[in-house]
């Protein structure tokens, strides 16, 4: 049997223990009207790693959740058949081909039958004439659409289509009118994307408009994510002190998700597994602290992608320009920018000024100049794309740069690998 700390803290599942109710988004309740209504698709939207799947698995429960994820679409037809496969039903079907063939006893047959038909004749030679049946058969696909309908509509099921956003545009335009069709035949469907595409489905389908109910997520605050450590570290029977809760959901960059692991981490490098009785606090130093951060980082690795975005764009016949750093480092402007980005305090969003500010806070003296800071910020974004088009890590918009994954911005501030990079260089690793 498993410790009970992971029953508490669930970073890749739905928490009981830990599962906060978000009174001011009131999200439960929206779902629960929005599943009410028929012949609507329902649009979930909220940034990477925000709950929106743990609230879909909380309300409608696993029992009546049919699970398909974006990532591995590429027509409304590969949708259905998800569908199908997870209800159990068959994904090809048989069709039978009868023909009657006659054979007469003075042997005049038709070629088409074959070796079945020699057969025939021999016994007509005797018989004075046979009738019998040839068959032929053929599998075809199921009509997937057509089976959904009949299995699931007028059900309580809901079709979840999760990160809808990794779908083409082109297989998104044929996949909405898709999902349009179906929902008006009384099958629920229930869609999750990120803030920034989600109107993807009604720009695919501009008849879906005014047939989806849209929920926003955004990330949480502070003091929701502490609620996840306080009910967590109560269940356990420990008391953490209320500044540590706060910097770990300081750090936690409005994601449940990572303030789930960020608990669990902590809890394991006190060696916390089961329930506690509750006679004194239990006090975190900070290296302890600072072990549980470096733990998390440890779950994902985005090492590769740091390296790029710290090299930066290739340039011929140029040679970038070097600045010192205030924690003893030198780079280009690309290092300039990681840097800043890792300032306090935690941030997921920045305008261009706010940039600028904190290159000149960790830059001792030179400063990187703004059409330079553009032009890598431009370039990065290129970067990000280019490892991964559908979910790239960061975004650069004309005057903003938005950090998607909430794990990418945690990686980049807690593990070691910005100083690694430049310890490499120097030489000293």
């Amino acid at each position: 049997m498993p410790d009970f700390v992971f029953e508490v803290f669930v970073p890749n599942g739905t928490p009981t223990y830990t599962y906060v109710k978000r009174t001011e988004e009131k999200n439960e309740e929206k779902l629960a009207s929005a599943l009410d209504m028929p012949k609507m698709v329902i649009s979930i939207s909220g940034p990477s790693k925000t709950g929106k799947t743990a609230l879909v698995d909380t309300l409608i429960t696993s029992d009546r959740i049919i699970p398909v994820t974006g990532q591995s679409l590429q027509s409304s037809n590969e949708l259905w058949q998800s569908v199908m496969r997870w209800i159990g039903g068959p994904e090809e079907i048989e069709k039978v081909k009868e023909r009657v063939v006659k054979a007469s006893a003075t042997g005049k047959t038709s070629a088409e039958a074959g070796v079945i038909f020699a057969k025939a004749k021999a016994e007509g030679e005797i018989n004075g004439g046979v009738e019998f049946i040839t068959t032929t058969s053929h599998k075809f696909g199921v009509e997937f659409f057509e089976a959904v309908v009949k299995e699931l509509g007028g059900s309580d099921f809901v079709v979840f289509v999760d990160d809808f956003h990794y779908i083409s545009e082109d297989a998104q335009v044929d996949i909405a009118k898709s999902i349009k069709a179906i929902s008006e035949r009384g099958v629920r469907v229930c869609i999750a994307s990120v803030p920034h595409k989600s109107d993807d489905m009604v720009r695919a389908n501009d008849e879906l408009t005014g047939r989806i109910v849209s929920i926003l997520f955004d990330y949480w605050s502070v003091v929701e994510l502490e609620i996840i450590a306080k009910n967590g570290f109560s269940a356990l029977g420990v008391d953490i002190a209320p500044a540590i809760i706060k910097k770990l959901a300081t750090e936690a960059l409005g994601s449940p998700q990572l303030m789930q692991s960020l608990c669990l981490n902590l809890c394991l490098e006190k060696d916390i597994r089961n329930k506690q009785i509750m006679e004194e606090r239990t006090e975190v130093s900070e290296t302890e602290y600072r072990s549980a951060l470096e733990r998390t980082s440890l779950q994902t690795d985005y090492s590769r992608t740091v390296e790029r975005l710290h090299t930066g764009a290739k340039e011929r016949g140029t040679q970038r320009k070097e600045f010192q750093f205030t924690d003893g480092s030198s780079g280009d402007v690309y290092r300039a920018i990681l840097l800043a980005l890792i300032e306090n305090p935690p941030r997921m969003s920045f305008d261009y000024d706010e940039i600028m500010e904190r290159i000149k806070i960790i830059c001792k003296e030179d400063t990187p100049v703004g059409s330079s800071v553009q032009l890598a910020l431009k370039q990065m974004d290129g970067i990000a794309k280019d490892i991964k088009k559908l979910s790239p890590v960061l975004e650069w918009d004309e005057d903003k740069l938005e950090v998607i994954n909430p794990y990418f911005m945690f990686y980049i501030r807690s593990s070691q690998k910005i100083d690694q990079i430049h310890q490499g260089k120097s030489g000293m690793v």
